[in-house]
């Protein structure tokens, strides 16, 4: 392997490692960090091949992200170099192994002092700081993880510093979104406890009595103190939109027909926030969907624009939070596969990514603007060093643990820097089952499973309707396929989830003809579908896509499958739906692939975001999620493609997963004035009709699934709980350590 050096040469165009910089013919290469990453890691790695388990090492350490993550990047790479996989000039393909850089360079000059640790950086990065004179024998500077050490020579995760923080409010139900006043004394936060979410305020001294702001039962969210502490904006769940009310209590006024998760500027004169409403207050719960952006308005409500756009970045828009000089906005992404973290220029620009991290929520500045500090969603905080002149990381992100608040979010950070208030959350999920005839209830729903620490979700009925199977899963220990009988009795897991090998089930669907189920399988080497025959319990790959190996168009196309979240496998067994983000219009798609076939064809044109097709009993419709303004409805298309038809037309959130027997009905799960509960609608008539009757705001249910009997429904009910918490946060700069 050939010696790293700082600056390369190859024709007309020069990486220099030192500056962070690639161009072309003097030309700057606009490079997200992690294509930067890799395009150094190749040059360095010339002539060898480099596999794409050592890419996922060094570009990706410590992270878990999918093969699909590193064929974008390979692709925005290769589109900023000019270059193409059938002719490739610099990057080449190999096959069953990984990649290789082709060109050697015409001049290479030798490092030197390691850069300025303020420079940006991808947050994957790795600096190896050589003090005082730089030896040649020794002075390999490995630089956005490019280093080619093996990997058991990589060290440990530093541990998390632990962080003192005590619970603040003791509610039964759940307490969240809290936000401090800017004076330190009060904090604001959304509470359940009357039946409905609504602001209130108490101070920060023990035994303080609660005040409430708002007691309109509007499911009133995510409060925002202004910063002269006189108003807080907040969002109403059941009329929409971002509203605002005197602190002390008083009239509320809207100032945005849409969207959520308000920020005010440091100077009180404008508000951000996501287009997007808030739908799910679940600790892993992603802030928004495709196609939220970000916004921004005078606090009159006046002058509004957008300050993102979809699909720049790829991925759902929200959470924002202010730099402390107001110059620029942090926000996060999702509903992409891979979570990240950005900042964007508070007048408009391009934005620039500052981790990519995995699960990633809330940002929030620091007061000195130095640090940006995020939940997880588990017991830990992310605080991670940024530039004040960039909003790009300049070191490794420090771990702070918040132990004993539970599923950490919603982070407001005191004026002084010293403190943080937080929502320490606890899930509880079950399947539950509500007797059907006809399309009426004729009973009470009750609880099919009872389990406390794993999460139990998208069931799905046997063809015979006799079993169920779910999905299950908890923190740290894979996830598993079960199946239970839906009349009642104990659950069984069909598959296996190993504590020191921990494998990922993914969704259950059943074969129409035998007790045969078709799941994905994300194992350390491979993704694949597989079919097991229950009886005998032999599985039969059906698809699978290696971690390693396959051309690029191969590899996109079976991992655009293969990460779909929302994978639906039709009655027969032969064909799988699932959608996939456009790249150029940042918008998920539908398609339908059949096994044994190398390409995918769309269902759909597009237009609108569009997710979790479901197929009907006899495999011609597909039913599924379509997005358009802040709304999303069932719509309905032939699966072999068509003119998509919206069924329903509710200006709130219509989530279906499942059909009745004889295809005449859409089951749903259905968010109406700021409460979930199960409905369903004729696709050929429109009408609709409510199943349950559940009054918890705290309280949501997902993936009603229709029994081929007719004489039941199956669901997932969940319940958030939770309570405020406050801590001193640690001294992070003391363990600052530079990429």
């Amino acid at each position: 392997m050939t010696p790293p050096a700082s600056r390369y040469t190859f024709g007309d165009l020069r990486v220099d490692l030192a500056a962070f910089r690639a161009e072309r013919a003097g030309t700057p290469i606009e490079l997200e960090p992690k294509a930067f990453d890799l395009l150094v890691l190749l040059i360095q790695s010339r002539p060898d091949v480099v596999t794409k388990q050592e890419i996922f090492d060094r570009i990706w350490a410590g992270t878990a992200v999918t093969d699909n993550a590193l064929t974008r990047v390979v692709a925005q790479l290769r589109k900023a170099l000019g270059d193409d996989a059938r002719g490739a000039q610099f990057i080449e393909t190999v096959p069953t192994r990984g990649y290789r850089w082709l060109p050697e360079p015409d001049t290479a000059v030798e490092a030197g002092p390691p850069p300025d640790a303020r420079r940006p950086r991808g947050l994957g990065a790795r600096t190896v700081a050589v003090a005082g004179v730089v030896i040649a024998a020794v002075a390999a500077i490995v630089v956005f993880g490019a280093s080619r050490r093996p990997a058991a020579a990589r060290p440990e995760p530093d541990a998390p510093i632990p962080m003192w923080s005590q619970q603040l409010t003791v509610s039964p139900g759940l307490d969240a979104f809290p936000t401090l006043s800017p004076d330190g004394r009060l904090i604001a936060y959304a509470s359940s406890e009357s039946g409905a979410f609504e602001i209130r305020v108490r101070a920060m001294s023990g035994g303080a009595a609660e005040r409430p702001v708002t007691a309109d039962r509007q499911q009133n969210v995510q409060p925002a103190w202004s910063p002269d502490g006189e108003l807080i904006a907040y969002h109403s769940r059941r009329l929409g939109g971002i509203w605002v009310v005197p602190a002390l209590g008083g009239a509320p006024r809207k100032i945005s027909e849409f969207g959520s998760s308000p920020a005010w500027s440091p100077d009180g004169r404008q508000l951000a926030f996501q287009s997007d409403p808030c739908t799910d207050v679940s600790p892993f719960a992603h802030s928004a969907n495709i196609p939220s952006v970000i916004w921004i308005t005078d606090r009159d409500g006046s002058h509004g624009r957008a300050l993102t756009a979809t699909g720049r970045p790829i991925g759902a828009h929200g959470s924002p939070s202010w730099s402390p000089d107001g110059r620029r906005i942090a926000f996060v992404t999702s509903a992409a596969g891979e979570p990240g973290l950005w900042t964007v220029p508070a007048g408009g620009g391009e934005p620039a990514r500052v981790a990519r991290t995995g699960n990633i929520f809330d940002p929030v500045f620091s007061p000195d603007g130095r640090t940006i500090y995020a939940a997880t969603g588990g017991e830990s905080i992310l605080a991670i060093p940024v530039s004040p002149e960039t909003g790009l990381a300049t070191a490794r992100p420090e771990r702070i643990l918040a132990a004993g608040a539970g599923s950490v979010r919603h982070l407001s950070i005191s004026r002084d820097g010293l403190h943080v208030a937080m929502s320490g959350l606890s899930l509880a999920s079950h399947i539950w089952t509500i007797p059907m005839s006809g399309g009426r209830a004729t009973g009470a729903p009750a609880a099919l499973t009872i389990e406390r620490v794993r999460r139990q979700t998208r069931p799905a009925f046997s063809p015979g309707g006799g079993e169920l199977a779910f999905w299950t899963s908890r923190p740290g220990a894979g996830s598993e396929v079960w199946t239970v009988d839906p009349a009642g009795g104990p659950a069984s897991p069909i598959t296996s989830s190993d504590f020191y090998n921990p494998i990922f089930y993914a969704g259950a669907s059943w074969v129409a003809t035998g007790r045969q189920l078709v799941f994905r399988v994300h194992r350390a080497s491979s993704v694949r579908v597989e079919k097991m025959d229950l009886d005998s319990r032999r599985e039969t790959t059906l698809l699978e896509a290696p971690r390693q190996g396959g051309t690029d168009e191969e590899d996109e196309e079976d991992q655009a499958l293969m990460n779909a979240d929302d994978l639906a496998v039709s009655p027969d067994g032969l064909s799988a739906a699932y959608s996939r983000i456009e790249p150029e219009a940042g918008r998920p798609r539908l398609y339908v692939r059949r096994f044994g076939e190398r390409t995918a064809h769309a269902v759909t044109s597009g237009e609108w975001p569009e997710r979790f097709p479901v197929w009907s009993p006899d495999g011609r419709t597909l039913a599924y999620e379509l997005k358009k303004d802040d709304a999303t409805n069932v719509a309905v298309v032939p699966a072999s493609g068509g003119s998509p038809r919206l069924v329903t037309a509710e200006r709130n959130e219509s989530w279906p997963f499942g059909w009745s027997p004889a295809g005449d009905r859409i089951v749903y799960a259905a968010l109406r004035e700021g409460l979930w509960n199960l409905w369903w609608v004729s696709p050929e008539t429109g009408v609709s009709h409510q199943l349950t009757t559940y009054a918890s705001a705290n309280t949501f249910v997902r993936y009603p699934a229709w029994s081929p009997r007719g004489d039941r429904i199956a669901y997932e009910l969940g319940t958030v709980t939770g309570n405020i918490w406050v801590g001193r946060l640690p001294d992070v700069t003391k363990n600052v350590r530079s990429h």
